[in-house]
C-alpha cells in the first residue's frame, strides 16, 4: 500500500456545451488552473465516445475491449487528475446509459457532450503522486511518493 495525506483545496464548476470533449476540456482547464491532483464528478450527457470495458486477457500486456458510443447516452462518472511528464493526465470512469442499454467503463480517445455536461473539479493540494507508465502492463498507474 502506498498512501499520501492532503487537503482539498479549491472547488472548480464546469459546463460544457455540446459537441466540447469531454476529456480534452478537462485536461485544458486543469493546465490553465494549474491543477496538478484533484477529483472530479461528471454528470449530463454524451453523443460520442469511447469506453475500455475490461481487458481480452487476464494477463499483461493490457489488451483493452473497446466500446463505442455512437448516440447520445446520459453518463454518470468519476475521475482524477494526475500528473504525467509534467501534464495534466486524468482518468475516468464512467456509467452511461440509453434506454435499457448500461455501459460501464474508462472514458478514452474524443469524447463530445451532448447538450450539456456538468463537472465538478476538487483540487487536492500537497499530495506526493503522479502518474507513471508502467512497464509491466503498459498502463498510466497512480505513483504515490
Amino acid at each position: 500500500m502506498e498512501y499520501s495525506i492532503g487537503h482539498t483545496g479549491r472547488v472548480i464548476v464546469l459546463r460544457l456545451m455540446e459537441d466540447e470533449d469531454v476529456l480534452e476540456s478537462i485536461v485544458s482547464l486543469a493546465s490553465k488552473e494549474n491543477i496538478e491532483s484533484g477529483i472530479f464528478f461528471v454528470i449530463g450527457s454524451l453523443k460520442e465516445g469511447s469506453l475500455v470495458s475490461g481487458a481480452k486477457t487476464d494477463r499483461p500486456p493490457v489488451i483493452p475491449l473497446w466500446q463505442r458510443i455512437r448516440k447520445n447516452h446520459e453518463i454518470l462518472g468519476i475521475g482524477n487528475i494526475f500528473q504525467a511528464a509534467g501534464k495534466p493526465k486524468i482518468h475516468l470512469h464512467a456509467a452511461v446509459a440509453r434506454g435499457n442499454e448500461v455501459l460501464l467503463g474508462c472514458l478514452r480517445e474524443k469524447s463530445k457532450a451532448f447538450l450539456v455536461e456538468e463537472i465538478f473539479i476538487f483540487e487536492i493540494l500537497d499530495v506526493e503522486a503522479n502518474r507513471e507508465i508502467d512497464g509491466r502492463t503498459g498502463l498510466s498507474l497512480l505513483k504515490i511518493r
